[in-house]
């Protein structure tokens, strides 16, 4: 029997395997994804995953923080067309600005801290306003819902192709890292994913321009270019060897 993150690995890839056609492999994808809900709630940060505490701050890893700068820090796990899977970290008071994941899948599990999610699905409403700016290429209507706090004790949140697929996240105290799947992957080269270019977009909620109402859960969003405030940098993964999984499961 693998580890508990093999385990978490292979059955992303078994939950998301798409045939070429784009259909899922396997059909029941809400059933597979509560499996993998669950796989994720029995992983522990120390042993499945090398992140060590420390006596110094008992409720955060040494190895988690990045001698950069970077408010926010990346730990690649796995990647192949199908997934990519790693851990994100927030130093105390970061945020990973509004963005999108427009087509795919998600699962995010906090493993250290204590995280705000504020989230948004696209919506296309005509008739809802008279404004013209909506009609503009770099505006989208969304519905957002209430703020979320999550931390380690609480299930693993969900997003979908169509709900709750753009959201910001920022810490509560103190750092914060989370587990983070997403199905398929982003790729803007298109290499990943049959050619078909899947970039990142950030948005910034302007409700109540052009007289769209400022007080309502329908909200514009537009498109942005990444705040400069916000940048990442790289950690090494140091959990149980997963190297054989790369060739396996590509």
């Amino acid at each position: 029997m693998g580890s508990r993150i093999e385990n978490v690995i292979r059955t992303a890839v078994q939950t998301f395997a798409t045939k070429p056609n784009g259909s899922f492999v396997n059909a029941n994808v809400s059933h597979n994804m509560n499996i993998l809900r669950q796989l994720l709630s029995e992983i522990c940060p120390a042993d499945d995953l090398g992140l060590t505490r420390y006596s110094g701050q008992p409720r955060f890893p040494l190895n988690l923080f990045s001698s950069k700068a970077a408010p926010v820090s990346y730990m690649e796990i796995f990647e192949n067309q199908t997934v990519s899977i790693g851990i994100f970290v927030l130093k105390d008071g970061a945020s990973i600005p509004l963005h999108d994941h427009v087509g795919m899948y998600g699962i995010l599990k906090v493993l250290y801290g204590s995280l705000n999610v504020q989230s948004y699905s696209s919506i296309d409403l005509p008739g809802q306003t008279n404004s013209s700016i909506v009609h503009q290429p770099q505006y989208l209507k969304a519905r957002r819902f209430p703020i979320s706090c999550i931390n380690e004790k609480d299930s693993p949140a969900v997003l979908s192709p169509s709900e709750h697929n753009l959201h910001t996240i920022w810490t509560v105290g103190g750092p914060a890292s989370f587990l983070d799947i997403l199905a398929p992957p982003y790729d803007p080269s298109g290499t990943l994913n049959g050619g078909e270019v899947r970039d990142c977009y950030y948005y910034s909620d302007v409700a109540g321009e052009d007289g769209m109402p400022s007080n309502s859960e329908i909200r514009l969003l537009k498109k942005t270019s990444c705040p400069p405030s916000f940048w990442c940098d790289s950690l090494t993964y140091c959990g149980p060897d997963i190297k054989h999984l790369q060739h396996e499961l590509n």
